[in-house]
């Protein structure tokens, strides 16, 4: 142990003794590197999207997600004054969990830099640039609208995914 202590000491020392005779005889050169990274963004769901209790127009299931309380919910939270891009599918393959069938259930997206849906803004699939507030929240509204006539009787189930990315 001792004799491991004495060579690494001793293999310091002879690194930095020749380290500084190389330093005497040459130029100094220095190299600045800098990294900026970005923390994740958190999505969190407020309130899930309600179909069950939203209004219905025969069998076309539409529900506003600016005005619509049975819209579901969300905060992302980022960087404070961060821009960033939101993408999301607008219509999507819902299958019936108890036996055969499908429906589309087209997603309409709002979103607000305050906690207040009915000023938000729709956001489509065109490309934009958003902006995290001051408190790095940005609120999201998620309805949409599903047409019922040929499905067959279930339960339906699906995915929904919102890709947000700092710009």
């Amino acid at each position: 142990m001792k004799t491991a202590l004495f060579t690494i000491l001793f293999s310091l020392f002879s690194v930095c003794s020749y380290a500084q005779e190389q330093q005497d005889r040459s130029q100094s050169v220095s190299i600045n590197i800098s990294a900026t990274v970005q923390s994740t963004i958190e999505l969190i769901t407020i309130q899930t999207l309600d179909l069950q209790n939203a209004d219905r127009d025969e069998s076309i299931i539409e529900i506003d997600p600016g005005a619509s309380s049975n819209a579901g919910n969300m905060v992302a939270r980022g960087n404070p004054g961060s821009e960033f891009r939101l993408n999301y599918l607008e219509v999507r393959e819902l299958t019936n969990a108890e036996g055969s069938g499908i429906i589309f259930f087209e997603y309409r997206v709002a979103g607000n830099t305050v906690d207040e849906q009915n000023t938000s803004e729709s956001l489509s699939q065109e490309v934009r640039e958003l902006q995290f507030n001051d408190e790095g929240e940005y609120y999201l509204w998620v309805g949409g609208r599903v047409d019922l006539s040929n499905a067959e009787p279930g339960s339906y189930t699906g995915d929904f995914t919102i890709e947000i990315e700092y710009i």
